[in-house]
Protein backbone atom coordinates (compact mmCIF):
# COMPACT_ATOMS: atom_id res chain seq x y z
CA UNK A 1 0.00 0.00 0.00
CA UNK A 2 1.38 3.18 -0.96
CA UNK A 3 1.16 6.27 1.61
CA UNK A 4 -1.42 8.54 0.00
CA UNK A 5 0.40 11.34 2.28
CA UNK A 6 3.80 11.48 3.13
CA UNK A 7 5.06 12.43 6.04
CA UNK A 8 7.22 15.39 5.39
CA UNK A 9 8.51 18.61 7.89
CA UNK A 10 8.25 22.54 7.24
CA UNK A 11 11.40 22.95 5.48
CA UNK A 12 10.40 19.86 2.78
CA UNK A 13 12.45 17.37 5.02
CA UNK A 14 10.73 13.70 3.82
CA UNK A 15 10.44 12.23 7.71
CA UNK A 16 11.35 8.54 6.77
CA UNK A 17 13.05 7.43 10.19
CA UNK A 18 11.35 6.60 13.40
CA UNK A 19 13.44 5.95 16.78
CA UNK A 20 11.09 4.34 19.19
CA UNK A 21 12.44 3.88 23.21
CA UNK A 22 11.01 0.65 24.55
CA UNK A 23 12.71 1.44 28.15
CA UNK A 24 14.18 3.79 30.65
CA UNK A 25 15.62 0.84 32.06
CA UNK A 26 19.45 -0.17 32.24
CA UNK A 27 21.53 -2.58 32.92
CA UNK A 28 24.30 -0.29 32.77
CA UNK A 29 25.42 3.45 33.88
CA UNK A 30 27.46 4.74 31.25
CA UNK A 31 29.09 8.47 32.08
CA UNK A 32 27.64 10.24 29.29
CA UNK A 33 23.78 8.74 29.41
CA UNK A 34 22.97 8.41 33.15
CA UNK A 35 23.73 10.07 36.11
CA UNK A 36 25.36 8.08 38.58
CA UNK A 37 22.98 8.64 41.32
CA UNK A 38 19.71 9.38 40.94
CA UNK A 39 18.66 8.98 37.21
CA UNK A 40 16.28 6.28 38.43
CA UNK A 41 14.49 4.77 35.07
CA UNK A 42 10.45 4.82 34.84
CA UNK A 43 8.55 1.44 34.52
CA UNK A 44 7.92 0.67 31.10
CA UNK A 45 4.80 2.63 29.78
CA UNK A 46 4.45 1.70 26.35
CA UNK A 47 3.05 -2.05 25.44
CA UNK A 48 3.66 -4.07 22.59
CA UNK A 49 0.71 -3.11 20.75
CA UNK A 50 1.59 0.22 21.38
CA UNK A 51 4.27 0.35 19.68
CA UNK A 52 3.04 -1.67 16.93
CA UNK A 53 0.47 0.91 16.69
CA UNK A 54 2.91 3.83 16.28
CA UNK A 55 4.97 2.09 13.96
CA UNK A 56 2.18 0.96 12.05
CA UNK A 57 1.09 4.69 11.85
CA UNK A 58 4.79 5.99 10.49
CA UNK A 59 4.78 3.47 8.06
CA UNK A 60 1.04 4.64 6.19
CA UNK A 61 2.85 8.15 5.78
CA UNK A 62 5.86 6.59 4.00
CA UNK A 63 8.04 5.94 7.16
CA UNK A 64 10.63 2.66 6.23
CA UNK A 65 12.80 2.51 8.61
CA UNK A 66 12.27 2.16 12.62
CA UNK A 67 15.14 1.99 15.42
CA UNK A 68 14.40 0.13 18.87
CA UNK A 69 16.45 1.81 21.45
CA UNK A 70 16.38 2.48 25.10
CA UNK A 71 17.66 2.28 27.72
CA UNK A 72 18.32 -1.36 26.96
CA UNK A 73 15.51 -2.64 24.76
CA UNK A 74 17.21 -5.96 25.66
CA UNK A 75 15.30 -6.12 29.00
CA UNK A 76 12.39 -5.96 27.31
CA UNK A 77 11.09 -9.33 27.56
CA UNK A 78 9.01 -8.93 24.75
CA UNK A 79 11.30 -7.90 22.47
CA UNK A 80 11.05 -10.63 19.90
CA UNK A 81 7.22 -10.42 19.82
CA UNK A 82 7.74 -6.71 18.99
CA UNK A 83 10.09 -7.22 16.65
CA UNK A 84 8.05 -10.29 15.07
CA UNK A 85 4.84 -7.63 14.58
CA UNK A 86 6.87 -4.54 13.37
CA UNK A 87 8.40 -7.22 10.72
CA UNK A 88 5.23 -7.97 9.59
CA UNK A 89 4.08 -4.22 8.91
CA UNK A 90 3.55 -3.48 5.10
CA UNK A 91 6.08 -0.75 4.19
CA UNK A 92 8.29 -1.52 6.98
CA UNK A 93 11.80 -1.67 4.81
CA UNK A 94 13.88 -1.59 7.83
CA UNK A 95 13.92 -2.63 11.46
CA UNK A 96 17.29 -2.25 13.70
CA UNK A 97 18.29 -1.65 17.18
CA UNK A 98 20.64 -0.39 19.72
CA UNK A 99 22.02 -2.13 22.80
CA UNK A 100 25.26 -2.05 24.81
CA UNK A 101 25.43 -5.74 23.73
CA UNK A 102 25.46 -6.87 27.14
CA UNK A 103 22.19 -9.89 26.44
CA UNK A 104 22.43 -10.07 22.98
CA UNK A 105 24.78 -13.01 22.67
CA UNK A 106 21.78 -15.54 23.82
CA UNK A 107 19.13 -13.39 22.13
CA UNK A 108 20.65 -12.72 18.34
CA UNK A 109 19.56 -15.67 17.15
CA UNK A 110 15.79 -15.40 18.26
CA UNK A 111 15.94 -11.13 17.39
CA UNK A 112 16.74 -12.23 13.62
CA UNK A 113 14.22 -15.21 13.23
CA UNK A 114 11.42 -12.80 14.84
CA UNK A 115 12.81 -10.25 11.93
CA UNK A 116 15.13 -7.54 13.42
CA UNK A 117 16.80 -6.58 10.64
CA UNK A 118 20.69 -5.25 11.94
CA UNK A 119 21.98 -4.01 15.37
CA UNK A 120 24.03 -1.17 16.31
CA UNK A 121 26.39 -2.02 19.54
CA UNK A 122 27.41 0.77 21.81
CA UNK A 123 31.14 0.14 22.69
CA UNK A 124 32.70 3.16 24.49
CA UNK A 125 36.01 0.82 25.09
CA UNK A 126 38.25 -2.00 24.33
CA UNK A 127 40.34 -1.81 27.57
CA UNK A 128 38.15 -3.74 29.63
CA UNK A 129 39.33 -1.87 32.84
CA UNK A 130 38.45 1.35 30.96
CA UNK A 131 34.92 -0.36 29.68
CA UNK A 132 33.99 -0.74 33.00
CA UNK A 133 34.96 2.38 34.14
CA UNK A 134 33.19 4.08 31.47
CA UNK A 135 30.02 2.04 31.95
CA UNK A 136 29.56 1.86 35.87
CA UNK A 137 30.39 -2.13 35.80
CA UNK A 138 29.90 -3.22 32.51
CA UNK A 139 31.84 -6.59 31.43
CA UNK A 140 33.21 -6.27 28.12
CA UNK A 141 33.66 -9.99 27.53
CA UNK A 142 29.65 -10.03 27.42
CA UNK A 143 29.58 -6.93 24.69
CA UNK A 144 32.01 -8.60 22.84
CA UNK A 145 30.08 -12.13 22.57
CA UNK A 146 26.96 -10.19 21.64
CA UNK A 147 28.71 -8.60 18.55
CA UNK A 148 30.29 -11.54 17.37
CA UNK A 149 26.87 -13.55 17.94
CA UNK A 150 25.10 -10.72 15.95
CA UNK A 151 27.59 -11.33 13.00
CA UNK A 152 27.32 -15.43 13.01
CA UNK A 153 23.31 -14.68 12.72
CA UNK A 154 23.49 -12.06 9.76
CA UNK A 155 22.48 -8.64 12.21
CA UNK A 156 24.77 -6.81 9.62
CA UNK A 157 25.46 -4.77 8.90
CA UNK A 158 26.98 -4.40 12.59
CA UNK A 159 27.78 -0.88 13.58
CA UNK A 160 28.98 0.19 16.98
CA UNK A 161 28.53 3.37 18.24
CA UNK A 162 32.06 4.66 20.36
CA UNK A 163 31.83 7.64 22.40
CA UNK A 164 35.41 8.69 22.44
CA UNK A 165 37.14 10.91 25.54
CA UNK A 166 39.80 12.78 25.69
CA UNK A 167 40.64 11.47 29.26
CA UNK A 168 44.38 10.54 30.32
CA UNK A 169 45.53 10.36 26.57
CA UNK A 170 42.83 7.72 26.62
CA UNK A 171 41.72 8.06 22.62
CA UNK A 172 44.90 7.29 21.11
CA UNK A 173 44.94 4.10 22.83
CA UNK A 174 41.34 3.11 21.66
CA UNK A 175 41.85 4.64 18.56
CA UNK A 176 44.39 1.31 17.88
CA UNK A 177 42.08 -0.86 19.28
CA UNK A 178 39.47 -0.21 17.49
CA UNK A 179 41.61 0.00 14.03
CA UNK A 180 42.82 -3.68 15.07
CA UNK A 181 38.77 -4.53 15.47
CA UNK A 182 38.24 -3.42 11.89
CA UNK A 183 41.19 -4.73 10.20
CA UNK A 184 39.88 -7.98 11.36
CA UNK A 185 36.26 -8.12 11.61
CA UNK A 186 33.57 -6.77 9.32
CA UNK A 187 32.50 -4.40 11.37
CA UNK A 188 31.77 -0.87 10.89
CA UNK A 189 33.33 1.66 13.98
CA UNK A 190 31.71 5.20 14.24
CA UNK A 191 33.01 7.64 16.42
CA UNK A 192 30.23 9.99 17.93
CA UNK A 193 30.86 13.23 19.39
CA UNK A 194 29.48 14.31 22.57
CA UNK A 195 26.10 16.22 22.39
CA UNK A 196 24.72 18.62 24.65
CA UNK A 197 22.77 16.02 26.43
CA UNK A 198 25.61 14.16 28.01
CA UNK A 199 26.61 14.36 31.32
CA UNK A 200 30.46 14.28 31.06
CA UNK A 201 32.84 16.58 29.01
CA UNK A 202 35.65 15.81 27.29
CA UNK A 203 35.10 14.08 24.43
CA UNK A 204 37.24 14.01 21.13
CA UNK A 205 35.67 15.87 17.84
CA UNK A 206 35.58 13.76 14.29
CA UNK A 207 38.31 16.10 12.97
CA UNK A 208 40.69 14.83 15.64
CA UNK A 209 39.64 11.54 15.52
CA UNK A 210 40.67 11.56 11.35
CA UNK A 211 43.90 13.78 12.13
CA UNK A 212 44.92 10.73 14.67
CA UNK A 213 43.98 7.79 12.25
CA UNK A 214 45.36 9.24 9.12
CA UNK A 215 48.86 9.45 11.09
CA UNK A 216 49.01 5.71 11.35
CA UNK A 217 47.08 4.41 8.67
CA UNK A 218 45.89 5.13 5.57
CA UNK A 219 42.42 6.16 5.11
CA UNK A 220 40.46 5.21 2.20
CA UNK A 221 36.94 7.13 1.60
CA UNK A 222 33.87 4.84 1.21
CA UNK A 223 30.21 4.60 1.15
CA UNK A 224 28.47 4.02 4.58
CA UNK A 225 26.93 0.63 4.67
CA UNK A 226 23.27 0.12 4.32
CA UNK A 227 21.46 1.71 7.17
CA UNK A 228 21.78 5.24 5.83
CA UNK A 229 22.96 8.12 8.65
CA UNK A 230 24.63 10.84 9.25
CA UNK A 231 28.48 8.89 9.42
CA UNK A 232 30.99 9.26 6.85
CA UNK A 233 33.09 5.83 6.40
CA UNK A 234 36.76 5.29 5.34
CA UNK A 235 38.89 1.95 5.30
CA UNK A 236 42.19 1.72 7.44
CA UNK A 237 44.30 0.29 4.18
CA UNK A 238 42.07 -2.56 3.45
CA UNK A 239 40.45 -3.51 6.56
CA UNK A 240 37.57 -5.80 6.62
CA UNK A 241 35.59 -3.39 8.34
CA UNK A 242 35.13 0.69 8.64
CA UNK A 243 35.64 3.59 10.23
CA UNK A 244 33.30 6.58 10.62
CA UNK A 245 32.74 9.34 12.23
CA UNK A 246 29.47 11.59 13.63
CA UNK A 247 30.32 14.83 13.87
CA UNK A 248 26.60 16.34 15.37
CA UNK A 249 28.60 18.86 16.63
CA UNK A 250 31.18 20.27 14.33
CA UNK A 251 29.86 19.59 11.39
CA UNK A 252 26.16 19.38 12.02
CA UNK A 253 23.47 17.80 9.78
CA UNK A 254 20.30 19.59 10.73
CA UNK A 255 19.79 20.19 7.20
CA UNK A 256 18.93 16.38 6.39
CA UNK A 257 17.26 15.08 9.55
CA UNK A 258 14.65 12.38 8.43
CA UNK A 259 13.86 11.35 11.75
CA UNK A 260 11.16 11.50 14.63
CA UNK A 261 11.74 10.21 17.90
CA UNK A 262 9.11 8.39 20.62
CA UNK A 263 10.78 8.69 24.08
CA UNK A 264 10.30 5.59 27.03
CA UNK A 265 7.77 7.78 28.37
CA UNK A 266 5.41 7.52 25.29
CA UNK A 267 6.20 11.39 23.94
CA UNK A 268 6.79 12.03 20.56
CA UNK A 269 9.62 14.52 19.55
CA UNK A 270 10.41 16.54 17.03
CA UNK A 271 13.88 17.05 17.58
CA UNK A 272 16.69 14.72 20.19
CA UNK A 273 17.20 18.08 21.88
CA UNK A 274 13.50 18.46 21.99
CA UNK A 275 12.68 19.57 25.95
CA UNK A 276 9.09 18.39 25.71
CA UNK A 277 7.31 16.09 23.24
CA UNK A 278 3.21 15.29 21.98
CA UNK A 279 1.94 12.96 24.48
CA UNK A 280 0.71 9.33 22.79
CA UNK A 281 -0.55 7.68 25.27
CA UNK A 282 -4.20 9.44 24.89
CA UNK A 283 -4.38 8.92 21.21
CA UNK A 284 -3.15 5.16 21.44
CA UNK A 285 -5.19 4.70 24.36
CA UNK A 286 -8.67 5.73 22.37
CA UNK A 287 -10.75 4.16 19.96
CA UNK A 288 -8.78 4.55 16.42
CA UNK A 289 -4.88 4.65 17.97
CA UNK A 290 -3.20 4.31 14.32
CA UNK A 291 -5.33 6.84 12.82
CA UNK A 292 -4.89 9.01 15.75
CA UNK A 293 -0.81 8.50 16.37
CA UNK A 294 -0.59 9.34 12.17
CA UNK A 295 -2.45 13.20 12.92
CA UNK A 296 0.29 13.53 15.77
CA UNK A 297 3.45 12.54 13.38
CA UNK A 298 2.04 14.99 11.40
CA UNK A 299 1.57 17.70 13.90
CA UNK A 300 5.66 16.78 15.37
CA UNK A 301 6.71 16.92 11.83
CA UNK A 302 5.44 20.46 11.69
CA UNK A 303 7.06 21.39 14.58
CA UNK A 304 10.75 20.37 14.06
CA UNK A 305 13.33 22.78 13.99
CA UNK A 306 15.54 23.88 11.26
CA UNK A 307 18.14 23.00 13.97
CA UNK A 308 18.71 21.49 17.19
CA UNK A 309 20.26 24.86 18.59
CA UNK A 310 17.10 26.36 18.34
CA UNK A 311 15.62 24.10 21.18
CA UNK A 312 18.65 22.73 22.88
CA UNK A 313 18.79 23.31 26.50
CA UNK A 314 19.49 21.83 29.64
CA UNK A 315 15.78 19.98 30.36
CA UNK A 316 17.74 17.11 28.65
CA UNK A 317 21.06 16.68 30.41
CA UNK A 318 21.64 13.46 31.68
CA UNK A 319 18.56 11.97 30.23
CA UNK A 320 19.84 9.93 27.26
CA UNK A 321 18.27 6.58 28.76
CA UNK A 322 15.06 8.31 28.06
CA UNK A 323 15.22 9.94 25.51
CA UNK A 324 16.57 7.10 23.27
CA UNK A 325 20.18 8.49 21.59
Amino acid sequence: MRPLRVLSDSLGRRIEYLRISLTERCDLRCVYCRPREGGEAAADVLGAQEVVHIAEAATRLGVGRVRLTGGEPLLRDDLEEICARLAGLEGLKDLSLTTNGQRLAGRAEGLAKAGLRRVNVSLDSLEPRRYAQVTGGGDLGETLQGLEAALEVGLAPVKVNVVLTSAAGAAEAELERFAELVARRPVHVRFIEGMPTCVHAGYVPAAAVLEALGRRWELRPVPGPPGGGPARYWRLGDSLGTVGVIAAISEPFCGRCNRLRVTAGGELRPCLFSARGMELLPALRGPRPVASAAALLWRAAAAKPARYAEVAGPAGIGAMHAVGG
